[in-house]
């Protein structure tokens, strides 16, 4: 009937409705550039990760806000004489919670899925925490510098019952519109 990263997209938007609908005239919209350093296992597979994303901060108090988030990553597939690793693409889509630790410093934490493009790969669980500091600009707008530990957690296509992750160091670089 439909594609399961349709349905989770529709149930999230379901869920998540009542919640835009009551958004506070200072809500944001980020538009930003990502870039995915490997940890672990994973800098064995891929070097780089590069992708944008798109961020909706909704105030529920003064230094509280819940995130949306969601985008595209492409982490480039290593080669040596042995063997090729194909590129990993993933629109990965996040919801979490924002805590403003100062006027401009903040920390977060997202929840989420990472939703494959390539084909045999599997959707995995997204968890980032990460802080940022944002930076204003005349006219209201803000510029976002955010990093972040973010880990893409489910099960491996080689092997039994293996858990596999990617674990990836975030940096993010955004242009932020006050709606």
């Amino acid at each position: 009937m439909f594609n399961p990263k349709i349905k989770i997209l529709l149930i999230a938007a379901l869920f998540l409705s009542p919640l835009l609908l009551k958004a506070q005239v200072n809500t944001s919209i980020g538009v930003g550039a990502e870039i995915g350093l490997p940890s672990g296992n994973f800098s064995n597979l891929s070097g780089i990760g590069l992708g944008a994303s798109l961020k909706a901060d909704l105030p529920v108090a003064e230094s509280f806000a819940i995130t949306l988030n969601a985008g595209f990553m492409n982490f480039f597939g290593r080669s040596n004489a042995l063997f090729s690793v194909q590129d990993l693409t993933y629109i990965p889509a996040k919801a979490g919670l924002k805590y403003q630790l100062s006027e401009s410093f903040y920390a977060e934490g997202q929840l989420g899925a990472a939703l494959p493009l390539n084909k045999d790969q599997k959707t995995l669980f997204a968890w980032s925490p990460g802080f940022g500091n944002q930076f204003k600009l005349p006219g209201g707008d803000k510029l976002d510098l955010g990093i972040r530990y973010e880990a893409w957690t489910g099960k491996n296509t080689i092997g039994l019952d293996r858990s596999d992750t990617k674990g990836f160091v975030g940096i993010r670089f955004a242009y932020v519109l006050g709606l």
